[in-house]
């Protein structure tokens, strides 16, 4: 039964559409559906009796009854750029097409290329690199920060990537905070997330302070703080906006923070998030430092 193996590939999910395509006329299908072989799940859609209704029955569901393509925090979730599945199944459809609202199901209006599209466990999706562009393009700056780290050092996404969304697609939603993102990839994340920790201590008239301090023990460097407050042996990290940490910079960073604490400094660690979305905590943590100094 040819439509029963399209089904199963299918998650058990198959259309009225496929149906006629597989040689199964309108009445045929009737038949079916009143000996309870097929379930209607929505209009032309329907379940293979004994199919289990999992996730991949929802994200087919949605991909046969829009003819969409899997995009934003479904897509996301899918290729491992988020850990956990949104509520609702997102799928993008062209803007003029015209769908019956369906619960469980988030449209996306938007116009997609057919080179920005793959396949995944066969269902149509965004790539991964589109896929990180719509995402990164709705979130908050330290999160969009953190997953576009990720996506750098993993080879999903480039400067030149987001300047061509920009240049191809200018009025599309979600491109002013991939302006934001622009200059840290360009630039590099440990610089600018210390850049931003040298305005913030200026801005807030903290002195005495020294950006990548050299800490030198019996003629040899043992490292450099990227911020220090020497006379007070206070330093401060900055563990930029990275997402991910490889295991060998992870390890170089826990032996320096503990080779200056066995010096007698006291070591504060921030994140970029730290830096972007909570620098009232920033400031208070650093001056109750200064204080107990």
């Amino acid at each position: 039964m040819a439509w029963g193996r399209l089904a199963r590939a299918q998650s058990g999910v198959i259309t009225r559409e496929q149906l006629r395509r597989e040689g199964i006329g309108d009445r045929r299908v009737d038949e079916l559906i009143r000996s309870a072989a097929l379930e209607p799940l929505w209009r032309g859609l329907f379940i293979v009796r004994g199919a289990p209704i999992t996730y991949e029955t929802r994200l087919w569901s949605a991909v046969l009854s829009t003819r969409g393509v899997l995009g934003f925090w479904t897509a996301a979730h899918l290729w491992g750029i988020v850990e956990w599945p949104p509520e609702r199944v997102d799928v993008i459809v062209p803007p003029a097409r015209h769908l019956w609202r369906q619960h469980g199901i988030r449209t996306h209006r938007v116009a997609v290329g057919p080179r920005a599209v793959d396949r995944r466990h066969g269902l149509p999706i965004t790539t991964r690199t589109e896929t990180v562009l719509d995402y990164v393009g709705r979130l908050a700056l330290g999160e969009a920060g953190r997953i576009t780290d990720r996506a750098g050092q993993r080879g999903w996404l480039s400067a030149a990537d987001v300047d061509r969304r920009l240049r191809q697609q200018p009025g599309r939603t979600g491109n002013a905070r991939l302006r934001d993102l622009v200059p840290l990839l360009e630039d590099g994340a440990a610089a600018k997330s210390e850049r931003l920790l040298h305005d913030l201590l200026r801005r807030a008239a903290i002195g005495g302070w020294r950006a990548n301090y050299d800490v030198w023990v019996d003629g040899n460097l043992l490292c450099v703080v990227d911020i220090a407050f020497p006379q007070l042996r206070l330093a401060i990290e900055i563990d930029g906006w990275a997402f991910h940490h490889t295991q060998d910079r992870f390890q170089r960073d826990r032996r320096k923070q503990n080779d200056l604490v066995s010096l007698g400094w006291t070591v504060l660690r921030f994140t970029w998030a730290d830096l972007v979305e909570r620098p009232g905590y920033v400031l208070a943590a650093v001056r109750a430092q200064l204080r107990a100094a």
